[in-house]
């Protein structure tokens, strides 16, 4: 059993410096929530809306891993920060380096976005696409081990005869549904050898019957980040 914590950060709100974070709504929540309880594991996410140092530390206190999975979607409504990168830089100093000084042995997921491979000339970039951007380099520049997972576009809608695939293709595209994120999230934080640092895009594979949804050998194949490599050549040196 794994003991797993889910913050949903609104980068729109991520300049209140009242809380630790303000807590959202992500998409693919309630498909993760269940099948981590399927799978045995004990799941806990604060309430939606402000979220408390204290509140947050305590939630943090004993568990095995977070899945950080910002969003534009408060309780309230939906919308866009400001300032994108000012957004996940600040969600940046105030969620993940408080982490790395009082849990630095904390395994980190964090949901991102595959328009931040895309980068700013795609035309659907938008202000959080740079938000996620900066929360990205601020994981990786950090103590925790992280997995980064990059959703195509969304849909709540689960074939279970498509495969799901990861891809370190930083121009990947391609539909993936709820579910699929969910396992994937799940199988990187199941698997931390074969998922940490390394980042992927999730896709489904809409050709039914091919080949095989092996989520732990595809993170497995995946080559380390940059920053990882850099880790992993200090320590074998």
């Amino acid at each position: 059993m794994v003991d797993i914590v889910e913050f949903s950060p609104v980068f729109a709100e991520a300049a209140d410096s009242r809380f630790h974070h303000v807590n959202g709504i992500w998409n693919s929540r309630k498909p993760t929530e269940l099948l981590a309880r399927e799978r045995g594991h004990a799941y806990h996410r604060p309430a939606d809306g402000g979220v408390t140092y204290e509140e947050a530390d305590e939630a943090l206190a004993s568990a095995d891993a977070l899945i950080l999975a910002p969003t534009v979607a408060a309780a309230t409504g939906m919308w866009q920060p400001a300032d994108g990168e000012e957004a996940g830089r600040l969600i940046g100093h105030r969620v993940l380096d408080r982490i790395g000084e009082h849990r630095p042995d904390l395994h980190i997921v964090l949901v991102s976005h595959f328009l931040v491979g895309h980068g700013v000339t795609h035309r659907n970039a938008k202000p959080n696409t740079w938000s996620l951007r900066a929360l990205e380099a601020h994981l990786r520049a950090g103590p925790n081990r992280w997995t980064i997972l990059r959703p195509t576009w969304l849909s709540t809608i689960h074939d279970p005869s498509y495969q799901t695939r990861l891809t370190g293709d930083r121009h990947a595209d391609g539909l993936v549904s709820t579910e699929s994120v969910a396992a994937a999230v799940l199988t990187a934080i199941e698997n931390p050898e074969a998922a940490s640092g390394r980042t992927a895009a999730i896709y489904n594979l809409s050709i039914p019957e091919t080949g095989s949804t092996d989520l732990v050998s595809q993170f497995g194949a995946l080559d380390r980040d940059f920053e990882a490599e850099l880790v992993f050549a200090a320590v074998t040196e």
